[in-house]
């Protein structure tokens, strides 16, 4: 199951903030499956990449299996990713 609550991303362009995501909601049960449709830089691979934990939500909750990928434990993750990569 996945299950995203209130995500919002945005990205920085010099001294220009970029939102992509603005408090998204998606519910996707067991066994589901879900097309991401829309045009080039609508969000579908940030928010792909928000599920995966490839990248942190500036806001919101995401839940994998149960499993809450908060911004907190994301960038615990991304350091513990950095130190395994330096070894």
């Amino acid at each position: 199951m996945v299950e995203v609550k209130k995500v919002s991303k945005s990205y920085r362009r010099g001294d220009r903030v970029v939102p992509v995501l603005k408090e998204i909601n998606l519910e996707v049960g067991e066994g589901e499956f879900l097309a991401l449709m829309g045009p080039s830089g609508s969000g579908k691979s940030t928010l792909l990449n928000l599920i995966a934990g490839l990248d942190r939500a500036d806001a919101g909750t995401i839940r994998v299996r149960s499993e809450e990928h908060t911004s907190e434990l994301q960038s615990q993750f991304h350091l513990v990713c950095r130190l395994l990569l330096e070894k």
